[in-house]
C-alpha cells in the first residue's frame, strides 16, 4: 500500500516541478507560485520516495 501511495507522491511532484520549469521557461522568470511549486514539489517527491522504499520493505 505505501509502495503506490509514494509512487503516486512522486508522480505528483515530478509533474509539479515539470510544470514550474515549463512556466519559468515560458514566462522568462520565476515567482511567487513558481518557487512554491518548486519546493511543494521537490517535498512531495522525496516524501513518496520515502514511503516507496518503506512500502517496498515490507
Amino acid at each position: 500500500m505505501f509502495f503506490y501511495l509514494g509512487f503516486g507522491l512522486q508522480l505528483i511532484g515530478f509533474s509539479s516541478v515539470g510544470l514550474c520549469l515549463f512556466a519559468g521557461l515560458t514566462k522568462g522568470d520565476y515567482g511567487q507560485i513558481e518557487l512554491l511549486q518548486l519546493v511543494g514539489g521537490s517535498l512531495l517527491f522525496y516524501v513518496g520516495n520515502y514511503l516507496k522504499v518503506k512500502g517496498s520493505d515490507a
